[in-house]
């Protein structure tokens, strides 16, 4: 894993840093509704919801990079597929956890883009 790499977003939106920001606003807006949604479906067992939600942050992510959230992202979308949610409650943990940190990485980064 490797950490937040802004020049993959800025390649993927032409160098367009309003786009960027759009992107990484829309980003921090949209992820803790996902959230919400697979910490329910986890509960239940809603392996579709698991992969769907899981599918779109993950979607989301790979603009930044093969970040640590991308990876559990990853999981828990390949463990709603597969229908094996035993130890899926963990890799949310994870997933969470690192969703905090790197959402405090997209804000400095982003702090450094405006200054830039």
């Amino acid at each position: 894993m490797q950490p937040l790499d802004l020049s993959l977003a800025l390649k993927a939106t032409d160098g367009d840093l309003d786009l960027l920001r759009d992107v990484v606003e829309a980003f921090l807006d949209e992820y803790p509704t996902l959230l919400a949604e697979l910490g329910p479906a986890l509960q239940t067992g809603d392996n579709a919801t698991v992969q769907r939600a899981s599918h779109t942050i993950k979607g989301t992510l790979r603009l930044f990079g093969n970040v640590p959230s991308k990876v559990f992202a990853e999981r828990l979308e390949e463990m709603g597929a597969a229908g094996t949610l035993g130890n899926a409650m963990e890799t949310f943990e994870l997933l969470k956890q690192s969703l905090i940190a790197l959402r405090q990485q997209l804000l400095d980064a982003m702090k450094n883009l405006v200054v830039g």
